[in-house]
């Protein structure tokens, strides 16, 4: 049966999916094959570090496994997936960021520390080659805006796909990824050109 897995659409798989977990984990394993990829290089984009995106690609499909139940088929699986990806990636950088606050909070000279490292992120920018140059810029944008430039040009999903990601009507979409976009243009412009 295992063979056969791999011809299986996703909406077959899925069902069988819902059918047999948690007692027969085959089906939930070819899932995780076709799926693993996507959803560590999304991670990687929001967290950067490769650790930090293998963790969180593990976590996500623990989360997966554990409410693929309750996956109404409303939207596509993939939608679904990055949802939940999308929504763990930001709540680890929140932690962090938190983390990180409480840290400079004790350190007395945090805040000049923090301004030098920006003045020297800034400047390093530019030598930078540009798949980092690009990371940079992405992560110097709002998180929704940057939700809607991963989407779009890494994971390659069309507009009302994202429009259903972020919780926003398409016209609303399409407007916000029009002006990310412009943004995107800007800093790149600004950082690495």
């Amino acid at each position: 049966m295992k063979t056969e897995l791999n011809l299986l659409g996703e909406d077959e798989l899925i069902a069988l999916c819902k059918e047999q977990l948690p007692y027969i984990p085959s089906g939930f394993e070819e899932l995780v094959k076709r799926y693993q990829k996507k959803v560590f290089y999304l991670c990687k984009r929001y967290l950067s570090a490769e650790s930090d995106a293998e963790d969180a690609t593990q976590e996500v499909f623990m989360k997966v496994f554990h409410a693929l139940q309750s996956f109404d088929n409303r939207s596509t699986f993939t939608t679904w997936i990055f949802s939940i990806a999308i929504n763990h990636c930001k709540t680890l950088l929140a932690k962090k960021q938190l983390h990180n606050q409480r840290y400079e909070y004790g350190n007395e000279h945090a805040e000049d520390e923090y301004q030098d490292e920006n003045e020297d992120n800034s400047k390093d920018a530019e030598t930078l080659d540009e798949k980092k140059c690009i990371q940079e810029v992405i992560h110097k944008m709002k998180a929704e805006e940057r939700d809607m430039i991963l989407l779009r040009f890494t994971s390659e999903l069309p507009i009302d796909d994202i429009a259903e990601i972020i919780g926003k009507k398409l016209s609303a979409t399409k407007m916000g990824f029009y002006r990310a976009l412009e943004k995107f243009k800007g800093l790149y412009e600004k950082f690495c050109l």
